[in-house]
Parts: structure tokens; C-alpha cells; sequence
């Protein structure tokens, strides 16, 4: 791939690519624009550009193809771009309007028998994150948080995030200004000086526990004490401080060392009426009340008296809250913390038709399936895999076992159809429908489930 500095003026966007682009043409090129929407008519720059498509920046506006929210974030757009949010200049009924469409069109284009006909819209427009991790910076007016520009490491700063909790941002600031005056330095990349990498949050549901994590290069954190003690007095909600060390030269947020400064590595959440513990290390759905809606869904697609396998399962949310309904549930999950967990939330809700494996997928469902589920005649499984997909070993598993439905839950579109293509294709498989839920409003994202049973 090369790059060009070509310009084109008044480029029409004819629809939405995946990725979030806008997507027009121009002599045969096809030409991918973030931040430009169907509709719009664009001044732009070429930034990168092969034998058939092109990657541009808009370098302004001629018309706009809708009008755009009053209302905007500071840092984002074309000229930001803090990463965060990508659709933020579409309505929130054209943002459901345009994901759906952008789903119904891989699953054309993939020849699928099924195509998603519903979205389900969040009930939180802005501020429904539960979760952020933000890198720090030195700028001229000091240590400052931000977001990275998509496809770099330049951190875009921000005040007040329209995604996050809003107490994200007050919390982030207060740990700055103390950081500040102990003389705690921001992390730099190409020198890998520095003491703070980055600062993690999470909130629980009902917004009455916090939890704070500070990312540092090196055990040395001046004056953590002071800190706790300012922290915890002016946040009274914060059940835990968690500094956890990475050492690296990485791209990978935390690392392997840690040292709880104030409570708990944890918190605990609710979701359908149940507690969960989620440690800070746990993977846990950004957007609690999204979550919530898929977790009914899914439950009520269990088969009553079944035998469930929750294959990437997290802090066993999923396992949990459909574990009424079958005669035993099987959770597999890598995250030594994340299972650690689950078990305690099994225990935690009551369940004891619920056990755990700390494994990978791809090494322990072939074994389940072989020595222990071969025979078994009411087996359902429930995947929720990394965007990467599931692996094919995972697959390969299913289709020998004796599976009659499979719940696919997926935030990345094309992994999802890839997988759908080998248990429909080589696994017998019958896709019987698919939606989707709007678990990242202001972004492009889609979260999508799947059904399928065997024919």
C-alpha cells in the first residue's frame, strides 16, 4: 500500500462500508472516508490507496447528506478523531437505520438464507459505558487522559467523554491533579520513561461502586497513600484502587504484576436481578442495560432441561442466568481471573447445576465434547467469542458433538458469518434467525445473535 497526497473535490458518499466509513467512488475507485455519512458531498485527501480502493480524510464539507446533531463532543469529527466515537454526527434512529443495513448486507452478499430484519436500540443513547482505560499524556498544561486517534498512539484529550459515566472524567482528572503534585510523569512510548501508563475505570449498573485502576511502568508510585486517602474521601463510592505494573515495551494495556492500594480488585454488578463480582481484569459488556436485553434473549432460547456448554464465558453471566432452565451448565473460559469469578457469582446467585473449566476453548470443548458430552441428547451451546471469532478447533468440536442448537453472540460481523458459513456448510447446521442489539451507540459497532439448530 502506498500513500499519495492526490485530492478529490465534491465526492459524493453512496452508503456506509463496515469499519464505519462512508464509502464513494471516483473513476472506478472505490474511496473509504470515516466520518462522512450516505448522503454527504466531500472535499478529501487521499491518505493511502491500492489498485482498486483508497482510504481518504475529509477535508471538508460541501453539503451534508442529513442534518447533524447540535450537539457534539469537542474532540470529535475529521480534524480530532479521538477514536471513541465514530457516528456521533448521525441521529440515533439513522445510527440504528445504517447498522441494520450494514448487517443485512454482508449476510446478502454471503449468500446467507436469513437476514437480520430487527435491531434492538439501547436504552442509554450517551454515557452507557461501564468501562474505560485512557493513556496519558504530558502536554504544555501538564499530565492530561485522552483516547487514541484511530490507527495511532497520538492521545486526543478530552474533558467530558459523551460516551462514559460522566463521574469518568471527574475521577480521572482528581487522580491527575494528585499525580501532578507528587511529581508522577506521564508514560512516553519512544523513550519508555515515565511513570503512569494509563487510568482504568469501571462502574457498576446502578453507579454505587467504582473501581480504579492506575497503570505505571514501575512499582514506584510517589505518595500512593495521599492519594488513596484523597481519592476515597472525595469518592466515597470507590470499593477498590488496583496499580497494576507493566514493565513492557507493549501495545497491551496491563501487565502482569499489581499491588491492591485501597479494597477490592473487584466489584460487584447486577444484571437480571443476579450479583456478579467482575474483577478488574474480568471481560464484562460495556453497556450493562444492552447486556441485560441479550441475556433475556438468550435464556429464552435455552431448551428447558438442557445440557449448556457457555464456551467463552466470561465471569459466567450467561451460564448463570440461564441455569434455571437446564439440568447442567458447563462454562469454559481462559481468564484465570474471570473463572475465579464466576465461581464465586455461581455461589454468590445460589446455582449449583453450574461448574467451570479454566481453559482455552479450542483445547478443552473438543475434550468435553469427546469424553463427556458424546452422548449426551439435549445439548445446546452458547459461543461469545473475541472479535477474532471462534476458533476453528471450537467448530470442529460443535459439529461432532451432538448439539441440536447453537447461540452464536458476536461484536464482530464478519468473524460471525465466517463461522455461520462452516456450522451451516460443514456442520448441518440450519440458520434460524438473527438480530441485532445496539450495544455501542455513537460507533458503528454491532453486537448480533444467532440461531441456529440442526437439521
Amino acid at each position: 500500500m502506498k500513500n499519495t497526497s492526490k485530492e478529490i473535490k465534491g465526492l459524493r458518499i453512496e452508503k456506509h462500508a463496515l469499519g464505519g466509513y462512508g464509502l464513494g467512488f471516483e473513476d472506478g475507485l472505490a474511496i473509504f472516508v470515516p466520518y462522512a455519512h450516505p448522503g454527504d458531498v466531500v472535499d478529501v485527501s487521499i491518505t493511502k490507496s491500492r489498485k482498486d480502493h483508497a482510504f481518504a480524510e475529509v477535508q471538508n464539507y460541501v453539503s451534508r447528506g442529513e442534518p447533524v446533531p447540535e450537539e457534539l463532543c469537542p474532540s470529535f469529527g475529521a480534524e480530532k478523531a479521538c477514536g471513541g466515537c465514530d457516528w456521533q454526527d448521525l441521529s440515533y434512529a439513522s445510527q440504528l437505520k445504517y447498522k441494520l443495513e450494514l448487517l443485512q448486507e454482508l449476510f446478502r452478499g454471503k449468500g446467507m438464507q436469513v437476514i437480520p430484519e430487527e435491531i434492538k436500540p439501547s436504552p442509554l443513547e450517551f454515557h452507557y459505558r461501564n468501562k474505560v482505560f485512557m493513556p496519558i499524556t504530558q502536554t504544555d498544561a501538564g499530565l492530561s487522559f485522552g483516547i487514541f486517534k484511530p490507527g495511532t498512539h497520538q492521545v486526543v484529550t478530552h474533558e467530558h467523554c459523551r460516551i462514559h459515566a460522566p463521574v469518568f472524567d471527574r475521577l480521572a482528572m482528581r487522580v491527575i491533579e494528585l499525580c501532578e503534585k507528587a511529581k508522577v510523569t506521564a508514560y512516553d512510548e519512544a523513550s519508555h520513561t515515565g511513570h503512569l501508563r494509563h487510568i482504568g475505570i469501571r462502574i457498576s449498573k446502578d453507579e454505587s461502586q467504582l473501581l480504579l485502576i492506575l497503570v505505571t511502568r514501575i512499582a514506584k508510585l510517589p505518595f500512593s497513600g495521599l492519594l488513596v486517602k484523597k481519592l476515597t474521601a472525595e469518592f466515597p463510592n470507590l470499593v477498590g484502587i488496583v496499580q497494576n505494573i507493566n514493565r513492557e515495551v507493549t501495545n497491551v494495556i496491563l501487565g502482569e504484576e499489581e499491588r491492591l492500594l485501597y479494597g477490592q480488585p473487584y466489584l460487584v454488578d447486577e444484571l437480571l436481578d443476579k450479583q456478579f463480582r467482575v474483577h478488574y481484569q474480568s471481560f464484562w459488556q460495556a453497556n450493562s442495560r444492552v447486556a441485560e436485553l441479550l441475556l433475556a434473549r438468550i435464556k429464552s432460547e435455552v431448551d428447558e432441561g438442557c445440557t449448556l456448554v457457555d464456551a467463552y464465558s466470561g465471569s459466567g453471566s450467561i451460564g448463570i442466568v440461564c441455569a434455571e432452565k437446564t439440568h447442567q451448565t458447563i462454562c469454559i473460559e481462559s481468564n484465570f481471573a474471570a473463572t475465579e469469578d464466576a465461581e464465586y457469582n455461581a455461589q454468590l446467585n445460589g446455582v449449583d447445576n453450574i461448574s467451570f473449566i479454566n481453559a482455552d476453548c479450542a483445547d478443552a470443548l473438543p475434550i468435553l465434547v469427546e469424553e463427556t458430552l458424546s452422548e449426551s441428547s439435549r445439548l445446546n451451546v452458547v459461543l461469545d467469542p473475541p472479535r477474532t471469532g471462534a476458533q476453528r478447533e471450537v467448530l470442529d468440536a460443535i459439529i461432532a458433538s451432538p448439539a441440536k442448537k447453537v447461540i452464536y453472540m458476536s461484536c464482530y460481523p464478519i468473524t460471525l458469518v465466517r463461522d455461520l458459513q462452516v456450522l451451516i456448510g460443514e456442520g448441518g447446521f440450519q440458520l434460524k434467525h438473527v438480530s441485532a442489539f445496539d450495544m455501542f451507540p455513537q460507533t458503528w459497532h454491532i453486537e448480533s445473535l444467532a440461531i441456529l439448530e440442526r437439521r
